[in-house]
């Protein structure tokens, strides 16, 4: 009895040193572990809603994981980009998030300075597969509203695409463009601007816009303020909500910043840690209307 109780105490602590060394090692991940000290966020200096959410998702995602994070508001201005990614990582970020449409510029500058950090952009993709990302499903949204529109739109009516002619809107363009004349619905690009709108505002025909931001789908309903005509967005703002109760906006797919924050977080902290992480974080999109605006608020405001 007393040999058998030997053994089994001898047994436990091999067991537990192993354990120790396993813990400390990490080798069931194949990697050491790094300590994270800091990640740096630069993000675009807007003063909306969506913006605020962002960064409460980022504060969130960093309070759990026990991170710090040093948080940038910038212009969008490549060589104010290009100074503060310098200074991040002198100053010991291990990690960057950008929050940007320079991402051409980004990429080829840390890769023409040999500036070796993991890097989480926030935008709906380019051309550098490999990059990590972190955006909405453009090609589910695309998909919803051509079904949305295929419903309620006449056959005769032009379905007009709004965009201020930056990066991200005409990479979704590129995608809005083939899914609709995949469904058999003929779809123009038009530059948004108050002369564009004029033509159709003067029209009696009914026409089908679908607005690439939350600012273009705020300044087409302010200028129209028409009911023979028909406006769709992308995003949401305090004044785009404000529109689809008013019945100016039709509808809306809205995406999360607030989510946007969390896995760019998330993102950043496998990065440094060596473990998998996906290329491209597709967040879901939601619909939203004067009907259903009541039952999505957890979604459009969520509470931290």
């Amino acid at each position: 009895m007393r040999r058998a109780k030997k053994i089994g105490i001898v047994c436990v602590g091999i067991l537990m040193v192993v354990f120790m060394f396993l813990s400390y090692s990490n080798l069931f991940g194949g990697e050491t572990k790094r300590d994270i000290t800091k990640i740096s966020v630069i993000g675009i200096k807007r003063k909306n809603s969506q913006v605020e959410d962002f960064k409460r998702g980022i504060e969130e995602a960093a309070n759990a994981k026990r991170v710090d994070v040093e948080y940038l508001e910038i212009e969008e201005d490549y060589d104010t980009i290009k100074e503060y990614i310098d200074r991040e990582i002198k100053n010991g970020s291990q990690a960057l998030i950008v929050f940007s449409e320079k991402e051409e510029q980004i990429l080829s500058y840390l890769q023409s300075e040999k500036k070796k950090i993991p890097l989480i952009l926030v935008n709906p993709g380019g051309t550098e597969e490999k990059t990590i990302r972190v955006w909405f499903d453009v090609q589910d949204m695309a998909e919803c509203l051509a079904e949305k529109i295929h419903q309620k739109r006449q056959e005769e009516e032009p379905v007009v695409y709004l965009t201020d002619e930056k990066e991200m809107s005409e990479r979704m363009w590129t995608i809005f463009q083939e899914t609709f004349q995949n469904q058999g619905i003929a779809i123009e690009k038009k530059k948004m601007t108050l002369p564009n709108l004029a033509k159709y505002r003067d029209r009696k025909q009914q026409a089908v816009f679908i607005c690439s931001s939350p600012k273009i789908t705020e300044e087409t309903a302010d200028y129209l303020k028409s009911k023979n005509q028909v406006i769709y967005g992308i995003g949401y703002s305090d004044e785009v909500l404000q529109g689809i109760r008013e019945g100016k906006v039709e509808g809306v797919m809205a995406y999360s910043m607030y989510s946007f924050g969390i896995y760019a977080v998330k993102s950043a902290v496998y990065s440094i840690e060596g473990k998998k992480v996906d290329h491209l974080t597709k967040t879901k999109c939601e619909w939203i209307t004067q009907d259903n605006i009541k039952e999505k608020y957890d979604f459009l405001f969520p509470i931290y």
